[in-house]
C-alpha cells in the first residue's frame, strides 16, 4: 500500500442465526443456542458481542439474523448501532447471510476488511483470539481469503478439516490445500497425524469486495438474489439457494489462507460439550439459573435447571434438562441424537414444542 494510502478499517460481523436443534429442550425455534447461558451466566451471544469489542469499535461490529430474532438480538445487545444489524428475511444458511453482510459493510466502508465470527462458540483464552485476528487482518490486506483454523487436540468425526500445504505453525499463515467434509473416524486419525490439517471453525477475515468478487464467480445466483434483496425487490431473497459459505464459495476459491488459532475454542456442539465446559468451571453437577439439583452415586450426570427440584440416584453419565413444557433425559455419550428428536417433533407437527 502507497505511503499516505487510508488503511483498511476493519469491521466485525457476527452470525446470529442458526437453529440450535441439539439443544432443545431449552433451544426453540424463537430462541436458538446463541441466546441460552450455556457458558456460563451470560448468552453465547453476549459473550462474543464482548469479545468482538475488543476487535473493533462499536461502529464497526454488526450482526445478521433472521428477522424474526431481531427484538431478541437488540434486547440482548443495547449497544448495537441501530443500522448495525442486518436483517434476513428467512434463514437461507451461512453463504447468503455472509453475502448480504459483506455488501452491506462495503457500501457502508468501502474497501473495508471484515471478519466473519459465529456467535454460538466459546473461545478461553481471549488475548490469543485477539493476536490470531490481528494477523488475520494484515493477511487480508495483501487480498487474501483467510480462514481461523483450529488446532485439533483428537481425532474428531464432527468437524469440517482445513488441508494445509505445510505444517501450520503458530504465530504465521500457511496456504490451505483443500477443505474436507466430516471425516469418518479413520481419516480423521490420518489427518491428526499428518500435522498438516486444522479444524474449520467458520471463522473468516477478508477484505469484503474481494469476497465478493469470488463469491460472484463461485455462487453467482446467491450474488444476484442478495443484490436484488437490496434493491428492494421482496421476493429475491425467498429465491436464494441455501448453501453454506464453505460449499458455495470457499471450497473452490482462489488464495484461501489459514491463521492456526490455539485459544479454547469449542463449538458448544452437544449437551456434553457444555456438561464439560460446566465440569471445568467447577459447577459439576448443576447448571444453568436453577434451583440446585441433588446427584447421589451419579458421577458425570448434569441437570440443566428449572424451576423445580431435581434428584438422580445411581444413574451416572446423563444429562437431564428440565424446561416448563418438556423433559429431557439423555445419556451424555449420546447427547448428539438430540436433534432425532427435533425431528420427530417435526415429523408429528408438534409445533408447540418446536
Amino acid at each position: 500500500m502507497a505511503r499516505g494510502a487510508r488503511q483498511p478499517r476493519f469491521h466485525v460481523i457476527l452470525l446470529a442465526g442458526g437453529s440450535g436443534t441439539r439443544f432443545w429442550p431449552l433451544s426453540r425455534s424463537s430462541r436458538p443456542k446463541q441466546f441460552l447461558p450455556l457458558s456460563g451466566t451470560r448468552p453465547l451471544l453476549v459473550d462474543t458481542w464482548r469479545r468482538a469489542r475488543k476487535l473493533a469499535s462499536r461502529e464497526r461490529v454488526w450482526v445478521v439474523a433472521p428477522a424474526g430474532l431481531a427484538r431478541q438480538v437488540r434486547r440482548m445487545l443495547p449497544e448495537l448501532a441501530r443500522r448495525n444489524l442486518i436483517l434476513e428475511p428467512s434463514p437461507r444458511d451461512t453463504a447468503p447471510a455472509i453475502v448480504l453482510a459483506c455488501a452491506t459493510v462495503e457500501r457502508a466502508d468501502p474497501g473495508a476488511i471484515v471478519g466473519i465470527f459465529p456467535t454460538d462458540h466459546v473461545i478461553r483464552n481471549e488475548r490469543e483470539f485477539v493476536r490470531c485476528v490481528r494477523i488475520a487482518v494484515g493477511q487480508a490486506a495483501m487480498g487474501r481469503l483467510v480462514c481461523l483454523g483450529v488446532r485439533p487436540d483428537r481425532p474428531a468425526t464432527g468437524f469440517g478439516y482445513l488441508g494445509c500445504k505445510a505444517p501450520p505453525v503458530k504465530g504465521r499463515s500457511v496456504s490451505v490445500a483443500r477443505f474436507v467434509e466430516k471425516p469418518d473416524l479413520a481419516r480423521a486419525k490420518r489427518f491428526l497425524r499428518s500435522g498438516k490439517y486444522l479444524w474449520n471453525a467458520g471463522m473468516f477475515v477478508w477484505k469484503a469486495e474481494r469476497f465478493l468478487e469470488e463469491a460472484a464467480l463461485r455462487a453467482p445466483g446467491i450474488v444476484r438474489a442478495v443484490e436484488r434483496h437490496l434493491a428492494g425487490r421482496k421476493t429475491a431473497w425467498g429465491r436464494t439457494r441455501r448453501l453454506s459459505v464453505d460449499y458455495a464459495v470457499m471450497e473452490r476459491a482462489r488464495d484461501v489462507w489459514v491463521v492456526p488459532l490455539v485459544a479454547g475454542w469449542d463449538d458448544v456442539g452437544s449437551w456434553d460439550a457444555v456438561a464439560r465446559l460446566r465440569e471445568e468451571a467447577g459447577s459439576a453437577g448443576s447448571a444453568g439459573s436453577g434451583i440446585r439439583p441433588l446427584l447421589l452415586d451419579s458421577a458425570r450426570s448434569v441437570v440443566f435447571g428449572g424451576e423445580r427440584f431435581v434428584a438422580v440416584v445411581d444413574v451416572p453419565g446423563i444429562m437431564v434438562v428440565d424446561t416448563p413444557d418438556a423433559l429431557l433425559v439423555v445419556s451424555r455419550d449420546a447427547s448428539e441424537r438430540v436433534k432425532q428428536v427435533v425431528e420427530e417433533l417435526r415429523r408429528r407437527r408438534r409445533t408447540d414444542l418446536l
